[in-house]
C-alpha cells in the first residue's frame, strides 16, 4: 500500500515541477504581451460605456491608456484620482477637455486640484482620528467628503461589476496559455507519462529521491532547483541536442506523452493540493503499518520458543 502511494506521490511531484515551470513561463508571456494591463484597459473602457462617456474619435482608447499605462491593477479611488488629475491638464487633446466637462456634470464648480487636496487632507486627518482604519476604507471616506462625492458614487456603482469582467476574461486567457505551455513543456521533454509510472514503481532510490522532495517542494520556492534535483535522479531527462531529442522520440511512447500534456494543463494549483492529499494519507498509512508491524512483533515475542512444547511427546521413530 505504502509502495503504491510512493509511487503516486513521486509522479505527483514530477507533474507539480512542471507545472511550476509552465506557470513561470505563462507569467513571462503574459508580462511580454503585456496582458493584464490590456484587460485592465479594457475594464476601464467598459467603466466609461457604462458611465455613458463616450469621447470623440479614439478618445476614449487614449484616456484607457493613460490611466493605465503599464499598470497591472487599479483601484476605484487610484482612478477617481487619476481622472481629477489628468483634467486639469492643458487642453493639448481634446479629450482632457471633454473629460473636465463630464467630470463637472457629476461635481458641479469643480477645480481638480482643490478637490485632490481636499481628499489628501481629509484622509491625513481620518488616519490621525482613526488609525485603526485600512487606508482603503480612509481613502474612499476622504473622497465621499469632498465635493467630488457625485462622481466617486457613479464610479462605485459600475467599477466592480466592470473590473471583475476584465479579471474574468484575463483569468480565461491564462488559461489558456497554460495550456498551450503546458502541452509544449510535455513536447520539448518529451515526458513519458507511461514510462515514469513504470521506472517510480520499480527503481526504490528514484521513489524515494522522488518523495523526498514533495515533502519540501513549494509553489513560491525556485523551481531551478526542483528541477534540477528531478534532473540529478534521473527522473526527467532535458536533452540538450536536437539529436538527442529526435532520439528520445524514438523512445517513448506517443500515448504517454498526450497524456503528459494533457495532465500539464490542468495546472500547478491543481497538483499541489493534490499532492498535500497524497502525503496526508501516507501519513496515516505509514502509521497504520507501523501499528501493525509493532503488533506482529509484540505477538511472535508471546509466542514460545521452539522445542519447548510441554506435555506428553510420542516417539516418531518407534516402530508400531
Amino acid at each position: 500500500m505504502l509502495r503504491s502511494i510512493d509511487t503516486l506521490i513521486g509522479f505527483v511531484t514530477v507533474l507539480l515541477v512542471l507545472s511550476l515551470v509552465v506557470t513561470v513561463l505563462t507569467q513571462i508571456v503574459a508580462n511580454f504581451l503585456r496582458l493584464r494591463s490590456r484587460h485592465l484597459r479594457d475594464g476601464v473602457l467598459d467603466i466609461f460605456r457604462q458611465l455613458g462617456w463616450g469621447f470623440v474619435g479614439g478618445g476614449a482608447e487614449f484616456l484607457a491608456h493613460k490611466i493605465v499605462r503599464s499598470k497591472d491593477a487599479i483601484t476605484r479611488e487610484d482612478l477617481i484620482e487619476t481622472l481629477l488629475f489628468l483634467a486639469q491638464k492643458p487642453s493639448a487633446h481634446q479629450v482632457y477637455s471633454e473629460l473636465k466637462d463630464k467630470i463637472a456634470v457629476l461635481a458641479p464648480g469643480f477645480d481638480a486640484p482643490a478637490l485632490l487636496a481636499h481628499m489628501r487632507r481629509t484622509a491625513l486627518e481620518l488616519s490621525t482620528e482613526r488609525p485603526d482604519l485600512a487606508a482603503a476604507v480612509i481613502r474612499s471616506t476622504a473622497i465621499a467628503r469632498s465635493p467630488a462625492a457625485g462622481l466617486a458614487s457613479e464610479i462605485f456603482g459600475v467599477f466592480d461589476p466592470a473590473m471583475d469582467q476584465a479579471s474574468a476574461k484575463f483569468t480565461a486567457q491564462s488559461r489558456k496559455l497554460v495550456a498551450v505551455l503546458g502541452i509544449a513543456v510535455a513536447l520539448a521533454l518529451p515526458l513519458d507519462t507511461l514510462d515514469l509510472l513504470q521506472r517510480l514503481q520499480r527503481d526504490d532510490t528514484v521513489r524515494n529521491q522522488a518523495v523526498e522532495l514533495a515533502q519540501t517542494v513549494a509553489p513560491d520556492d525556485d523551481v531551478r532547483v526542483a528541477v534540477a534535483k528531478l534532473r540529478a535522479a534521473d527522473i526527467i531527462v532535458v536533452q540538450s541536442t536536437r539529436t538527442e531529442w529526435l532520439a528520445r522520440w524514438q523512445q517513448v511512447n506517443w500515448a504517454g506523452v498526450a497524456i503528459s500534456a494533457l495532465l500539464l494543463t490542468l495546472g500547478a494549483p491543481f497538483w499541489f493540493h493534490l499532492l498535500k492529499d497524497l502525503l496526508k494519507l501516507r501519513s496515516a498509512v505509514a502509521g497504520q503499518e507501523s501499528q501493525d508491524r509493532a503488533l506482529r512483533q509484540a505477538t511472535v515475542s508471546d509466542l514460545p520458543p521452539v522445542g519447548s512444547v510441554s506435555g506428553e511427546q510420542g516417539d516418531l521413530g518407534a516402530v508400531g
